[in-house]
């Protein structure tokens, strides 16, 4: 061996091991990144449960306060209304207890001190129902023997202490796990830095090897330089033309390509490997791993039930003419031939009122109409046959009309109202009823392409109605 060969060799064995070096570096600055964020993750998700129990125990108190100060009302002035907060108690006091014990479910000791909690608010909605019993059968002696027993103060006093043990002992839990993530904070700060300076100086290293190379190199890679650069005017030069060719199409053209190559492809490898491995490696994995196969796979099939959807969604109008006169009746009619497959299946009862003309775009209107009424068909008691109507609930004097889809199903809350018109918002687990949480945000920018209005009236148990107005001129 020559010795200018023996030089290269130990030359790139030196820059093999400063390399290897640098990646040691490298990986420790990640996996202490890695570590701190998963803690602070934690504390972040510690603290949220925090305040979500800090809310549903103020609201427990608050509520509990309430329906006693109405039962001490109505039992002064025997007006009917001061009881108002105090059947509104009934009714919300189990679903604020069911939060709470959800928020806690992580720790015994807070789980027992819930149960503390569920008796002695039982028992203050006993001692409350028996004041009004009393009070009810003209029972004034034992009315006046329970009020001045201090009954309903003692629980109200045990109430108020058992809360206050909750809150302080997920504020001790959260203020623990901050104290171990400032310190991991300061171990990462001090191994980010050593990595850091490592790689510094493995990079100097490296460029004192190599400068060399650039040195003979340097006017390759100016010619190099020089195609690129003309490279790059020409496509800047096809690019001017093919936007003033494309207009107002360049951003829906982007959308397009995005979804359906930079979304979809790697979706399609995903599912290609998940299924190779299926097929061809199923005999080397247990039942747990041919189920998170499985989960794999129907993750990637919603999430291209999803690229799909918000394609639709950001295609809403584009390529359609506005129509002077869009018979609704006849929009209605073919959403529901559209949807004759699940009508059938669910024997559903559709009943259509008369519809009015007005100015809109077709397709977008019979879509509109479509996700409202495949919902109506959709969220319903089970083993209760949907019953929908479709009618015009208003007729406004300003040139607008309010049409209504109306449903008897499930219902929802007040604050699930607020929120069902946002992008990807489910109410419900998927394996109870199927969606990807895009169809009522779909609704919603079809109504505003519309200039109108698209709004929601419903209660638990007793169905939805979806009012849609629209102009008429």
């Amino acid at each position: 061996m020559s010795a200018a060969t023996d030089v290269i060799t130990k030359q790139g064995t030196r820059l093999f091991r400063t390399l290897y070096i640098g990646l040691i570096l490298l990986m420790v600055g990640v996996l202490a990144s890695v570590v701190m964020e998963v803690a602070t993750i934690d504390v972040r998700r510690k603290l949220d449960n925090a305040l979500q129990l800090e809310r549903d125990l103020g609201l427990l108190l608050s509520t509990l306060l309430d329906a006693e100060t109405g039962q001490r009302g109505y039992l002064l002035t025997e007006e009917d209304a001061y009881l108002e907060p105090y059947r509104l108690a009934l009714d919300t006091v189990a679903p604020i207890l069911r939060r709470i014990g959800r928020e806690v479910r992580e720790d015994s000791i807070q789980q027992l001190r819930l149960q503390r909690v569920n008796a002695l608010t039982a028992a203050k909605f006993a001692e409350l129902s028996r004041t009004l019993q009393l009070d009810a059968a003209g029972q004034q002696d034992s009315l006046t023997l329970l009020l001045e027993s201090d009954l309903g103060k003692s629980l109200m006093d045990q109430i108020r202490y058992t809360i206050d043990q909750l809150r302080q002992e997920e504020l001790s839990d959260v203020l623990m796990r901050q104290r171990q993530a400032d310190r991991l904070s300061t171990i990462t700060t001090v191994l980010r830095f050593i990595g850091v300076l490592g790689l510094a100086l493995v990079f100097l290293y490296i460029y004192t090897q190599l400068r060399p190379l650039f040195a003979r190199n340097l006017q390759a890679i100016t010619d190099r330089d020089r195609e690129i650069e003309e490279r790059k005017r020409i496509e800047e030069v096809n690019t001017e033309l093919i936007a003033s060719l494309n207009g107002k199409n360049a951003e829906l053209d982007q959308f397009a390509y995005i979804a359906s190559h930079d979304l979809r492809e790697p979706l399609r490898t995903v599912s290609n490997y998940v299924e190779v491995l299926t097929e061809d490696h199923a005999d080397q994995l247990d039942a747990e791993g041919l189920e998170y196969l499985s989960v794999i796979h129907r993750s990637t099939d919603r999430m291209r039930l999803l690229i799909d959807s918000l394609l639709q969604y950001g295609r809403v109008g584009r390529g359609e003419q506005r129509n002077p006169r869009v018979d609704l009746h006849q929009v209605v009619r073919e959403a529901l031939e559209n949807l004759h497959f699940a009508i059938e299946q669910s024997a559903a009862t559709v009943t259509v009122g008369e519809l009015p003309t007005l100015p809109g775009y077709p397709i977008a209107l019979r879509q509109l109409f479509q996700n409202l009424l495949a919902n109506a068909l959709k969220f319903h008691a089970p083993g209760t046959p949907p019953v929908v109507d479709v009618f015009v609930a208003d007729t406004a004097d300003d040139g607008r009309v309010t049409l209504a889809v109306r449903d008897h199903g499930i219902g929802m809350t007040a604050a699930d109202q607020e929120r069902i018109f946002d992008l990807f918002t489910r109410l419900h687990d998927a394996r109870t009823y199927e969606g990807q949480g895009i169809g009522l945000a779909y609704c919603q920018k079809i109504v505003q392409l519309h200039q109108g209005e698209l709004t929601v009236l419903s209660q638990p148990d007793q169905g939805s109605t979806f009012r849609v107005t629209l102009p008429t001129v």
